[in-house]
Order: structure tokens, then C-alpha cells, then sequence
């Protein structure tokens, strides 16, 4: 963290400064009170954060040099990083951060109890409740149940300046909806530091299917931070792509609160270079009857390097729980390196509960095949990943994104 003062409003950030938080939130001048007041606590509990310094276990095999806010010279001075196509379905409400706040503060209100999923960067869930401008709503009122996705972008600001974006998703009891998100750059030329923190609360039997595709360029530093709330009999489908950027910090988190409710998260990694992909997991389950199902899966090219860190978590009153967790590596080149660190914490009787890791290169006999049959070598380490990755991306579920998905990742092996 710079430890200089700002000169100019929004360049060469200290986040520590009263100043440089004051000339924020007069640029906000126009938000409800209540909105600054909990932007002031965000920024409070951060200075708290700051003064206890930064030695964490949950950053564990990662290098927090790479992923940290030292080399921000800017903050984005700008609310257009995230855009949403407007929906026009009756019961169900879709739109930026700052127009929810102009037009419906009161659907926000909601934002002040809730918390990150507190798995090592809290610095950034903190930052990003502070000094966030942009990010998106959704709303859906009980019993509305969606046909068509809603689509949300996010673009990357320019290199050396610093994006932070707010979510928040709201599905009212009984209702069903797909969000797809995608994550790009419009160009290869810059990338800076993308802090995209998101909030859900699943009600009472409510269905998700919420889809995330990353593909920002390789000059990116990622830290996405995903906290859901399923209450009782709802269900949290959630499948995240990572394909791009330089560095990637990722935390998900799915709280089982109340009995019945189901979380499936799958995710996959391509890396290439010297990427880094720091994954951090946590499946709590609080209440009884709850499944969860944990898939993520990571291909590794050239001296790229996966983190994972998955926790399930059941607490005494969550009796017969049945939760599994699975991480599966690929090792496609000598230099490229994953660590594993699957755990489970189980406090109740009467759970099902599973984990496993494994890393592995690739099959030679299976590459020798697929060369013998005039397949060049980048194409057949092509055919290996997409048959590596392919139970990940058929849950997407939908035509369109589905060869989305399997395009961008064919692109990454040509040349």
C-alpha cells in the first residue's frame, strides 16, 4: 500500500489518507446519507486492517507481492466498467450501481450487514465497499421465474489505474433466473487492477444459474470476491471460466443458512506464461439437510502456477449434510507448478462429506496417439485441455455460450 499523500484527487491513491476519503466522498456527494456512512465504516474497519499489518496464513503458497494495490498510480474515475443489458420482464430489476442508487437507494439498504467471504482478501472487499463506482443490481421479485439470461460486461481500466466494482443480486422466494457475466478487455495495449467484489442472497426456494467468463488480457490483476447466501430449499448453480489476466486472486464462498439448500460451484483455469491463479474456496454449511458439490479444474501451460485452497465447513446444527469437494491439476509443460490444499472442518454428526486433489501431467501415450495421427503438438495439447475442461463447461447450459466458451479456449493455443 502507498503510504504518500494524494496530490490529486484521484492519482497516486493512499487509502489510508482522511484526505484523499474526503475528496472521494464529496465526489459522491449526491448519495443518500446512509450510503456515506457505510462507505466511512467500509473505510474504518480498512485503516483497522492496515494498522494490524498483513502476515496471513490464508495467503498461503501465493505470492502477495503480485496481487497486491503497490503498483496503483490511479483510481478509475469512471462508472462505465460495468454495463448490463436492461431487461424488460415485469418483477425482476437489472442495473448499474449508481443508477440503483438514484433511482431505488432503498434496495441497497441491504448492503451495510453483509461481508465478504473473508478468505484473505478483505483488504480489497473493503476497498471496494468503500470506493467503489461502478458494479451492477439484480433484483427478482417472489415467484418471477426468468426465461431469457440477463447479461452483465465488465471491462478492465487502463494499466496503473484501479476499478473497484459493488454487486449485489436478490432473488425474492420462489423465483429463477441466469445471469452471464463476462470479463474482457477491449485491447491488448494496457490492463490495470480489477477489484470486483459480489454479494447474493438466495431466497427460499429460488434457482440461480449464475455464469462468469474472465478473459481479460494478460497485463490484468484480478481480485473477484464472490459471497452467496442460500436460504431454505433455494439452489446456486455457479460456474466461473478464468482464462486470462496476469494474476488472479479468487474468493468463493456458498453459506448453507438454512436447511435444504444446495451450492454447486464449478470452476476452470487455463493458464499460460508465468500466470498466477490463486483460488480460495469455502462450502459452509450452517444448516441441516444442505449439499454442496465443489468441481474446479486447472490446466497448466508454460511456467504458469494454480493455488487452491478449498474448505467445507459444517457447523453442529448442520446434521445430515453431504458435501463434496473435488480439484483436479494438469501439468501441460515442465515449469508449471499447482498446490492443493483441500480441507474439511466438521463439527455435526451424521454428514456425508468428501474431498480430493490430484495433479498430473499429461498422458504421453495420449499425446504420442494424437501425434502419430498428424495432429501438430499445439493442437493435440488443445484437443487434451478441451476434453480436460469439458465437464466444467457443459454446465453452462446455454447453445450460445457454450461455444463461447469452447472458442476462447481454443484460441489460447494458437499462436
Amino acid at each position: 500500500m502507498k503510504n504518500k499523500t494524494a496530490s490529486l484527487f484521484l492519482s497516486d491513491p493512499n487509502f489510508n489518507s482522511k484526505e484523499f476519503f474526503k475528496r472521494f466522498l464529496e465526489r459522491r456527494s449526491w448519495e443518500p446519507g446512509w450510503f456515506g456512512d457505510f462507505r466511512k465504516d467500509k473505510w474504518e474497519n480498512f485503516i483497522q486492517l492496515s494498522d494490524q499489518g498483513f502476515k496471513d496464513e490464508r495467503w498461503r503458497f501465493s505470492s502477495r507481492n503480485r496481487l497486491d494495490y503497490s503498483k496503483v498510480e490511479k483510481v478509475l474515475e469512471s462508472n462505465l466498467s460495468v454495463s448490463v443489458k436492461d431487461s424488460e420482464q415485469k418483477g425482476l430489476i437489472l442495473g448499474t450501481l449508481d443508477k440503483m442508487i438514484l433511482q431505488e437507494p432503498d434496495s441497497l439498504s441491504v448492503l451495510p450487514k453483509l461481508k465478504g467471504p473473508n478468505l484473505g482478501a478483505d483488504e480489497s472487499f473493503l476497498l471496494a465497499s468503500t470506493f467503489a463506482e461502478s458494479g451492477y443490481f439484480l433484483k427478482v421479485d417472489q415467484g418471477v421465474c426468468s426465461s431469457n439470461p440477463l447479461f452483465v460486461e465488465h471491462t478492465n481500466p487502463p494499466g496503473g489505474e484501479v476499478g473497484f466494482s459493488r454487486n449485489l443480486i436478490v432473488l425474492e422466494p420462489h423465483s429463477e433466473v441466469t445471469l452471464v457475466e463476462r470479463m474482457s478487455s477491449e485491447s491488448n495495449a494496457s490492463g490495470g487492477f480489477v477489484t470486483n467484489v459480489t454479494n447474493a442472497i438466495i431466497g427460499e426456494g429460488a434457482k440461480l444459474r449464475r455464469i462468469l467468463i474472465q478473459d481479460f488480457n494478460s497485463k490484468v490483476t484480478l481480485h473477484n470476491l464472490e459471497n452467496f447466501d442460500l436460504m431454505k430449499d433455494s439452489k446456486l448453480t455457479n460456474v466461473s471460466l478464468h482464462l486470462g489476466c496476469a494474476e488472479a486472486r479468487l474468493e468463493t464462498k456458498g453459506s448453507i443458512l438454512k436447511s435444504g439448500a444446495e451450492f454447486e460451484n464449478f470452476s476452470l483455469a487455463l493458464g499460460q506464461r508465468d500466470q498466477l491463479i490463486d483460488l480460495r474456496t469455502m462450502q459452509h454449511h450452517l444448516a441441516s439437510n444442505g449439499r454442496s458439490n465443489l468441481v474446479c479444474k486447472n490446466a497448466l501451460l508454460d511456467q504458469s502456477k494454480s493455488i487452491f485452497s478449498g474448505m467445507i465447513k459444517v457447523e453442529n446444527e448442520a446434521r445430515f449434510t453431504d458435501a463434496l469437494q473435488t480439484n483436479r491439476n494438469l501439468l501441460m509443460s515442465d515449469e508449471a507448478e499447482a498446490d492443493s490444499m483441500p480441507g474439511l472442518e466438521i463439527s455435526a454428526n451424521e454428514v456425508k462429506c468428501s474431498h480430493g486433489a490430484t495433479t498430473s501431467r499429461i498422458d504421453e501415450q495420449e499425446l504420442f496417439y494424437l501425434l502419430s495421427r498428424g495432429i501438430k503438438k499445439k493442437n493435440a495439447e488443445k484437443l487434451i485441455a478441451l476434453g480436460f475442461f469439458e465437464e466444467i463447461v457443459e454446465e453452462i447450459g446455454l447453445d450460445e455460450q457454450l461455444e463461447l466458451a469452447r472458442n476462447l479456449i481454443t484460441q489460447k493455443f494458437i499462436s
